[in-house]
């Protein structure tokens, strides 16, 4: 069974749908380009690579990565740890020390430094050397400093 077609009540999209005629036209856009984008659209030359692709950034991170690659590996491993702290990284943490010989190293730099004090006390550096000069020195020092032609020396004859 076929439906009745009489009893159909045409609406636009039918009446348009029948006559099939398509007014498409189409529309190409081109952006505006300014003397700078045609430059770089165009062939360069090297002098122009050159000043588009140079960067100081990067330029200042390579200098940095070679001079890094001339040192030894201790020495290296602290410089990346240094850049690496320089753009953004947490510092490492300090390396685990048993705390007896923490205290043993605190023990010994105390006692160090008390030895230097009393040797300090008693007029002595930290060779054990004495500080001050005898009195001998002094009477020398006064008796040249009171010769008015001390300053210009003896001449032998």
């Amino acid at each position: 069974m076929e439906p009745e077609y009489d009893s159909f009540v045409p609406t636009k999209g039918s009446v348009l749908q029948k006559e099939k005629t398509i007014d498409f036209q189409e529309v190409s856009y081109e952006s505006y380009k300014s003397a700078k984008e045609k430059k770089i659209g165009r062939p360069q030359t090297i002098k122009d690579k050159a000043q588009v692709d140079f960067n100081i950034k990067k330029a200042k991170q390579e200098i940095i990565k070679f001079g890094m690659s001339g040192f030894d590996p201790h020495r290296k491993e602290e410089a990346e740890i240094q850049l690496a702290i320089k753009l953004g990284a947490k510092p490492p943490k300090n390396k685990y020390i048993n705390y007896k010989e923490l205290q043993a190293d605190k023990r010994k730099k105390q006692q160090k430094e008390k030895i230097r004090q009393s040797l300090q006390q008693l007029g002595k550096n930290s060779m054990g050397k004495s500080v001050a000069k005898g009195k001998s020195f002094d009477r020398k020092r006064r008796k040249e400093k009171s010769d008015i032609l001390s300053i210009y020396g003896k001449v032998k004859t």
